[in-house]
């Protein structure tokens, strides 16, 4: 990016829509700032400090399925997946639905969650391609996807065809689109 703005600016778009709307839409967005890096003296570049996206009460505050000593815990529904949609599929659990969308989880993952996680992700789309929107919304946040795909629209964002760091989440049964990431 030779502007060096548009992650800024669609972090800025994301926190602007949760401003307006505090109840709907994406739970969080990271925020970062510009940084000039000089190492040993030299100036190396400018750089985009930011937040890391990751489950925390400060962050995205779901229900982490593992506890401090990376346990898993509990029934799979109960608990929240942080998932990147990523055509490198580079991550221990994941899963690619029949429309090939992959899902790569951002923790760790087992068997019950991925079946958990596979199964809620792929009726949605079933539903979806069936024209059963009504459906498909019972398990899918539409507020939080309307905005995550009008940030993808103003930022002319064409990943969602090749996704790359495209994230999402499941919470109390529910697939939400966001945060935002890497423009």
């Amino acid at each position: 990016d030779r502007t060096m703005m548009r992650n800024e600016l669609a972090f800025s778009v994301a926190q602007a829509f949760k401003k307006v709307y505090p109840n709907d839409g994406m739970a969080w967005n990271p925020s970062g700032q510009h940084v000039e890096l000089v190492y040993n003296g030299v100036h190396v570049g400018t750089y985009y400090l930011c937040e890391q996206i990751k489950i925390d009460g400060n962050r995205l505050d779901i229900n982490d399925a593992y506890d401090k000593d990376d346990t898993y815990s509990g029934n799979a529904e109960d608990y929240g997946i942080l998932m990147e949609s990523d055509d490198g599929y580079d991550e221990t659990w994941q899963f690619t639905t029949r429309c090939r969308i992959p899902f790569l989880f951002k923790d760790d993952g087992n068997e019950q969650l991925k079946t958990y996680a596979k199964n809620l992700v792929q009726g949605i789309e079933t539903n979806l391609n069936g024209k059963k929107f009504s459906e498909a919304y019972k398990t899918m946040d539409l507020t939080s996807f309307v905005d995550f795909l009008l940030v993808q629209d103003l930022m002319m964002n064409s990943e969602l065809k090749h996704p790359k760091s495209c994230y999402s989440y499941i919470n109390d049964g529910m697939l939400y689109a966001g945060p935002v990431w890497d423009f």
